[in-house]
């Protein structure tokens, strides 16, 4: 799989309309949360340096996908201290099981240790009754703990992706 020119691009709470093209069907819009609140956490005075959206970039200069990443006071209560969390995963419809999960990963680990050289996991929680996204997150190298968080509408899963 070739990666060159893939890139992601870190953005804030003002970047909204470069991440507006990833329109999700209902059904996947549902787990991935909703873009207004995405964007109301990243702009909330406590987020910085704690939340951070990355939009993923193809060759092209398209952004094909989004997500945030969570540390410090604003991990969630499932995960362990020092960990980093995924958060609101999208990948354009239209790019969806073309690799771009898989690309999105391997930039993650070069940025992890780039800026995160010590951290030692990858973390997410997913909806249990996503089983798309599931098998999605098992193929990229995720790991099920074992771990459940219960939440409305579903448990969720709690995944880890050890980073070397």
């Amino acid at each position: 799989m070739e990666d060159a020119g893939w890139r992601l691009e870190p953005i804030s709470g003002a970047d909204r309309d470069m991440v507006e093209v990833i329109g999700l069907p209902p059904h996947q819009e549902a787990f991935a949360g909703s873009l207004d609140e995405v964007f109301r956490r990243l702009n909330e005075p406590g987020a910085v340096g704690s939340e951070q959206g990355f939009a993923v970039v193809e060759p092209d200069g398209e952004v094909v996908g989004f997500f945030v990443l969570r540390e410090g006071l604003r991990r969630p209560p499932w995960a362990p201290p020092g960990t980093v969390t995924l958060h609101n995963f999208r990948v354009r419809p239209g790019f969806q099981g073309r690799g771009v999960g898989r690309r999105c990963i391997k930039l993650l680990e070069t940025w992890f240790a780039r800026e995160r050289p010590v951290q030692p996991q990858l973390m997410l929680a997913v909806n249990s009754q996503n089983e798309p996204a599931i098998a999605a997150y098992r193929k990229i190298g995720f790991v099920d703990t074992g771990r459940r968080f219960e939440e409305e509408p579903a448990p969720k899963l709690i995944f880890a992706k050890p980073l070397v």
